[in-house]
């Protein structure tokens, strides 16, 4: 279907230009733009013509238990709630269930954490292979391993999707770009909650649905003005939209932004897409770039956050026949299917640059004036295979303003030459002194 996690490639090398603060679709609104030169032109690697460029994949993990229980599944051997995938999920008795998760392409195994039957928390390692991006893995727990939790079966349980948004605004021209790939950068959280304990529904219904967090980590373009996030969703399930502006200055502390120039439009008036639209950002800018250049890095600086929490019937139990499960695979689908939402940046022009393999949203008109024959038959993928937006792993540093991606992360150039066989996981080994390490 859709192909995103792209990177950029031109035919079977990479190819580094200048960037202009002029954006080339005809947005000649001033302002510091990028900078002219890349700081360091690195050696371009030889790219395979089949290689897929993919920072994640997909993996259909089904899991087993013969007493009902919990589970809770992870991509890191820690088990922090950064990696994330699944929280508190029901198992019934003897009943075989699927979860399709997007993992990061350097993950080698899951990690599913379960109440032991000894006491405590056990923890099993499955192994994955996602060199091929796509995997599937089974397992059933042995009998008398895990804890019956027929008596407490938690109320709630939770669907997790994070990771880091890194846009360039020099489409389409991407000799064009110094690939710093920060001209926007976003971290993202896509919750999808849901009510297990079906007596709880009338009363706490409205808990459910698609949790969105949408923080500013950095702007290195006068050209950026918002930041997008565009959903394949049945928005007839869609009762209620919540939003709000605020800042994030630590773990769980906020505070509700109240300055005029920010806000968050939720569009849903397709039937089948959600259009989210975080506007103002040119406002962080204000002369210079924020949070990408070298010296000038606010450490402990509270990160811009969209907040938005689209919500179902607030009563499921309510609703007629299938109805009740449909909305709640929605949520649970738009949250753990990667196709599904497509973040992109939007610039002061009114031009969208969005994920490889994407198409623009309605609002965007001018896609192939604008795209001024440069794209293949993919949208927002040039003929020799360019993409401007990256999708990388939570916690992925961005670099800093004029330093290449290949220069900042020297196992990237193996990755692509092997295929992608080897160095699955380049996105975790930088160069300390070419990426901000706090922001």
């Amino acid at each position: 279907m859709k192909k995103i996690f792209s990177i950029f490639a031109l035919g079977s090398v990479m190819l580094f230009g200048a960037c202009t603060n002029v954006d080339p679709a005809g947005d000649d609104t001033p302002g510091p733009g990028t900078p002219e030169q890349p700081a360091v032109t690195p050696e371009a690697p030889v790219v395979p013509s089949d290689f897929g460029w993919s920072a994640e994949a997909a993996v259909a993990l089904t899991l087993e238990s013969d007493v009902q229980t919990n589970v809770s599944v992870y991509s890191e051997e820690d088990c922090k709630g950064s990696s994330l995938l699944v929280e508190d999920a029901l198992l019934e008795a003897g009943a075989a269930r699927t979860f399709n998760l997007a993992v990061p392409s350097g993950a080698e195994k899951l990690y599913v954490k379960y109440p032991a039957a000894s006491g405590g928390e056990g923890v099993v390692a499955l192994a994955v292979n996602t060199a091929n991006g796509t995997d599937a893995v089974d397992y059933k727990f042995p009998v008398d391993v895990v804890k019956s939790r027929y008596e407490k079966v938690p109320d709630y349980q939770y669907y997790y999707n994070s990771g880091v948004i890194m846009a360039e605004d020099m489409w389409p021209d991407f000799s064009a770009s110094d690939a710093d790939f920060n001209d926007l950068v976003v971290e993202y959280d896509l919750k999808t909650a849901e009510v297990t304990s079906p007596a709880l529904l009338p009363a706490h219904g409205y808990k459910e649905g698609l949790f969105i967090a949408l923080d500013i980590r950095g702007v290195g373009s006068g050209l950026t003005k918002k930041a997008g996030l565009q959903l394949d969703f049945d928005t007839s399930i869609i009762k209620d939209v919540t939003t709000e502006v605020q800042r994030k200055s630590g773990q769980g502390v906020f505070e509700k932004v109240t300055e005029s120039g920010f806000s968050i439009d939720v569009d849903k008036s397709q039937p089948d897409k959600v259009v989210i639209l975080f506007d103002g950002l040119d406002k962080l800018v204000n002369g210079k770039h924020y949070q990408t250049t070298e010296g000038q890095i606010e450490v402990g600086k509270p990160m811009l956050r969209a907040y938005i929490h689209i919500a179902g019937a607030p009563d499921r139990s309510a609703l007629l026949g299938e109805e009740s499960r449909k909305q709640a695979q929605a949520f649970r689908d738009v949250t753990s299917y990667p196709q599904k939402h497509d973040f992109f940046l939007v610039l002061k022009s009114g031009v969208e640059i969005h994920q490889k393999g994407f198409e623009p949203t309605y609002h965007y008109k001018n896609y192939e004036n604008d795209s001024k024959g440069l794209m293949s038959s993919v949208p927002y993928c040039s003929k020799n295979n360019d993409v401007w937006v990256l999708r990388l792993p939570v916690g992925t540093p961005h670099v800093y303003d004029r330093v290449s991606m290949f220069s900042a992360y020297p196992d990237l150039r193996e990755w692509i030459e092997s295929n992608g066989t080897q160095k699955r996981n380049w996105y975790r080994n930088y160069k300390d002194e070419l990426v901000p390490r706090y922001w």
